[in-house]
């Protein structure tokens, strides 16, 4: 442990309690939870229907929303690691999904360009005029 570390110690313990690691594995296990809830409420209101303006309005603030704990966790993660699981939590594991909830976040509120997707469809499909 380096000096500054030391020296935040007290302040983490505070923060982050008796047992971090256990207490961001707990973190970490609610956040996939409520990613799963997502999902469920995702395929109701996105796909199996034409989303409302205020259907997207809401997806894109939750997704912000589990993006921003995600990155949270994993900040915290490359602090005091996780105890071994049996779920298999790992950084990447966190890292990974964080990754896909920002593929969703730019699939749905970041429309392409017209321009880059003519590109990326003739690379894919060059014998399509």
């Amino acid at each position: 442990m380096t000096a500054v570390e030391a020296q935040w110690t007290p302040v983490k313990h505070v923060i982050l309690g008796d047992d971090p690691q256990l207490r961001l594995f707990a973190e970490i296990s609610v956040w996939y939870r409520k990613i799963e809830l997502f999902r469920k409420g995702e395929d109701q209101r996105m796909f199996l229907r034409d989303p409302t303006p205020e259907d997207l309005a809401v997806h894109k603030s939750l997704l912000q929303r589990l993006i921003a704990d995600g990155e949270h966790l994993l900040s915290l993660y490359r602090q005091t690691g996780l105890p071994e699981n049996d779920e298999g939590i790992t950084s990447e594991s966190v890292a990974a999904t964080v990754e896909l909830l920002w593929a969703d976040y730019r699939g749905w509120h970041e429309p392409m360009l017209v321009e880059r997707r003519s590109r990326i469809l003739s690379e894919v499909f060059p014998d399509v005029a």
